[in-house]
């Protein structure tokens, strides 16, 4: 059994956020095959757009790099929305994407949520199964995404 070092998570800083955002673009270009940063206005400040009040975007830290990513975004006053999860692909499939969902649903009860949602892609079921096996259940899809919900 492999071990893995410990992940040290930290909001991401102004200076982190071009790199936090290479991830997770990097990540789109290897599940869609082509990068269109004009989908996703809010990477393009991410400190900005994540500091307002009940969002917070988190990064995750092994050996010095940065190796993942998530946020959570204010959806309504109880309701804490789960977005930008990415996890840098050499360091995939050792449970780095439960343990940053495990931050950012402690992170927004911490601050008062009692329910997250987020969104997938349907063909993703690497996804799909990793918020499924930590409490997620769906509650509507369409024809790109799956929708889940938790109550924390």
């Amino acid at each position: 059994m492999k071990i893995v070092p410990e992940i040290k998570f930290t909001k991401v800083t102004e200076q982190q956020q071009d790199e936090a955002k290479a991830l997770i673009l990097e990540g789109f270009k290897e599940r869609f095959g082509f990068i269109d940063p004009t989908l996703n206005p809010d990477l393009s400040n991410i400190y900005k757009h994540f500091n307002l009040e009940g969002n917070a975007f988190f990064v995750g830290f092994q050996m010095g790099q940065i190796i993942c990513t998530g946020a959570i975004a204010n959806e309504t006053n109880n309701t804490a929305r789960i977005e930008r999860m990415s996890v840098k692909k050499d360091f995939r499939r050792q449970g780095i994407a439960r343990a940053m969902l495990y931050h950012l649903e402690d992170y927004a009860k911490d601050i008062g949520y009692s329910k997250a949602i987020l969104e997938t892609n349907i063909k993703w079921p690497s996804a799909i199964n990793l918020y499924q096996n930590n409490g997620y259940d769906e509650y509507t899809r369409d024809e790109q995404r799956v929708h889940m919900v938790k109550y924390l």
